[in-house]
């Protein structure tokens, strides 16, 4: 009982945006006997809970900016831990947001929950068009790519493809959009996700082929 107490106490600061206690709460729920996983399960499912209460219109920019910050504060609290399991994959996965008004604290959350089971995963944060991030991500020698497309916008799928195909990234890294109820059939050897947790057991399963040696 008390274990879960200190993960709702974490939830609640982190939806309230204060930064400094979900820091405080989240080495508090470690302390009451949560793993570093649970307490990151609940950052990250705190973001999904943040995310479609966006959707509703019941977050501003501001408060967004709040959560984020808490959110990353939290994230802090987990970095040793984060730190020597993401080591298991020799790879290195880049996330970011194209076109998604939560985008950024979506990205920081696939992005630590790859880091959990074994990528060296970095998050671009802010969004950013379909070539931005393929090209920052080139620069940052990524092995491979997750775009956080919009959920209702089909044609951002196929820009996104198009611009991998045409800007002479295939030869580089592999991409694995995360495009929720999209319809859309990608080209010959892309794959998609319909949401994070796809995106994570497809990026392992993809890992576990093309990792070269494991940290």
């Amino acid at each position: 009982m008390e274990k879960e107490v200190g993960l709702r106490e974490l939830t609640t600061v982190l939806l309230a945006g204060k930064a400094e206690e979900a820091r405080q709460r989240a080495y508090a729920a470690l302390a009451k006997g949560n793993t570093e996983s649970e307490t990151l399960d609940v950052i990250v499912d705190t973001i999904s809970i943040v995310s479609n209460l966006n959707e509703l219109d019941q977050f501003d920019q501001a408060k967004l900016i709040a959560v984020e910050n808490a959110v990353n504060a939290s994230l802090q609290v987990l970095e040793e831990w984060l730190a020597k399991t993401e080591g298991k994959f020799n790879l290195k996965v880049t996330v970011g947001p194209v076109g998604l008004k939560t985008g950024s604290l979506s990205s920081i959350g696939l992005s630590a929950s790859l880091r959990a089971v074994g990528f060296r995963s970095t998050s671009l944060g802010k969004t950013q068009t379909a070539l931005d991030l393929l090209r920052n991500s080139e620069e940052l020698g990524a092995n491979l790519v997750i775009p956080l497309l919009s959920s209702d916008d089909d044609q951002q799928l196929r820009n996104f493809t198009e611009a991998y195909d045409r800007g002479g990234f295939k030869n580089k890294f592999q991409i694995l959009p995360v495009a929720n109820d999209t319809r859309v059939q990608p080209s010959a050897g892309i794959m998609v996700a319909h949401n994070s947790e796809e995106a994570i057991s497809k990026a392992t399963e993809w890992a576990l082929k093309n990792s070269k040696h494991s940290a």
